[in-house]
């Protein structure tokens, strides 16, 4: 198989003098008795957005990297607020303490493990200067996601430590990294019939557009559900959810994400005459297939889908 390494450095120090600025004040920032100055985390998303880190913004934080890359690099900061810059260095010291794994607990009841340390590495050094009159120092880490179990709950904690005594932010003083783990997530080999009327292959045959032995995965969006593109017009995602009785999954579902619905299709003219229905086949426990079926209308024709799914 051949490997195509990815490695996307997200871009930090654009947008980071207005985020500092903006957060400046904030009585969300500063705990009970901090000094002027605080420590915080900031972090760069996956997509480059520049966002506070911590429980608030925990959703953000999820490493969504494409499996079959070799490498990603996410860029972070420890960063000063409270003031706008102060007159003497601080040393500041990375730290991925275990107790914080079960911190967003109450968010998703979800139990995460400590990421190894064979799916991760810091970039360089682990502690790093604020120079006087600055407000940050930026960090960065490589992920390896093609190293991932995509079935478990990984976490890497990462918050800093200081030299100058001062208080970290009890909201953002964190940055959690996390993947979450589903038992149907993972790489699939797809095929996509469309046909081009109502019932489908018993009224007429195969049309433009389908394509069979396409590579996608199955991307978690939390324990019990995923998302994943269906092959019709600009493709949007599937909503698949199950329940899972100890390890038993049942009741399968699917649906156009309701999120992507309206911009996907309805905005498009395009309306759902027949609801998706998944049918699961586990004949090969280690290679189920699942196939999605659905009737659209497009303003002017029927068009019968067929989304079919195997786990490779």
């Amino acid at each position: 198989m051949k490997f195509k390494l990815t490695i996307k450095i997200l871009t930090f120090f654009f947008g980071l003098y207005a985020l500092t600025s903006c957060l400046d004040g904030d009585p969300m920032n500063t705990p009970p008795g901090a000094s002027s100055a605080i420590i915080q985390m900031s972090y760069n998303t996956t997509g480059g957005n520049l966002v506070n880190s911590g429980l608030r913004y925990f959703g953000s934080q999820a490493l969504t990297y494409p499996p079959t890359d070799l490498v990603d690099t996410a860029s972070f900061a420890v960063t000063l607020q409270g003031v706008e810059a102060l007159d003497h260095d601080v040393t500041v010291t990375l730290a991925t303490p275990t107790d914080a794994l079960d911190d967003y607990y109450y968010g998703d009841s979800i139990v995460y493990e400590m990421m190894p340390d064979s799916l991760f590495d810091f970039v360089g050094e682990q502690t790093a200067v604020i120079k006087a009159g600055e407000t940050y120092a930026e960090f960065k880490v490589r992920f390896f996601p093609s190293k991932i179990d995509p079935t478990k709950n990984y976490m890497l904690p990462v918050t800093a430590t200081n030299g100058s005594n001062l208080l970290t932010s009890s909201n953002y003083g964190f940055v959690y990294f996390h993947v979450i783990g589903n038992p149907i997530a993972g790489l699939y080999t797809w095929d996509f019939e469309r046909y081009n009327c109502q019932n489908g292959p018993s009224q007429c045959g195969l049309g433009g557009g389908s394509f069979t032995g396409e590579t996608i995965t199955f991307a978690p969006v939390n324990g019990t559900s995923i998302k994943v593109p269906t092959g019709y017009y600009v493709q949007p995602n599937y909503l698949i959810s199950f329940k899972n009785s100890g390890g038993v999954l049942s009741a399968f579902s699917a649906e156009i994400a309701p999120d992507e619905l309206k911009g996907a299709f309805t905005d498009n003219g395009i309306t759902i005459v027949v609801a998706p229905v998944i049918v699961v086949d586990n004949t090969d426990a280690d290679h189920p297939i699942y196939t999605v079926t659905y009737t659209v209308f497009n303003g002017s024709a029927y068009r019968y889908c067929i989304d079919k799914y195997t786990k490779q």
